[in-house]
């Protein structure tokens, strides 16, 4: 299965403050994650936060988020929507 997560930061949140001195700790999370398999796409959507796509179960997902520092510290959000291929296409 693949998962769409799209994360945002919270209400409140300066990106500079909050966010761009954290930068380098999150990237190399998020490498980690692509490295161990799970992350399979990153994308920046032009402005704070991040749209990721993963491969596998949303529970093995919703934990591996949990190592992104900056979604375990409250300063981003995610929201997590399951892909589901069109039947009609196969």
């Amino acid at each position: 299965m693949k998962l769409l997560v799209t994360c945002r930061p919270r209400h409140g949140v300066d990106p500079a403050r909050d966010i761009v001195p954290r930068a380098q700790e999150e990237m190399a999370a998020l490498r980690e994650l692509r490295d161990g398999g799970p992350l399979l796409e990153a994308y920046s959507p032009g402005g704070p936060g991040a749209v990721l796509i993963f491969g596998g179960q949303r529970d093995a997902v919703e934990r591996a988020l949990q190592m992104l520092p900056l979604l375990r510290d409250g300063i981003i959000g995610a929201e997590i929507t399951e892909l589901h291929p069109f039947a009609a296409l196969d």
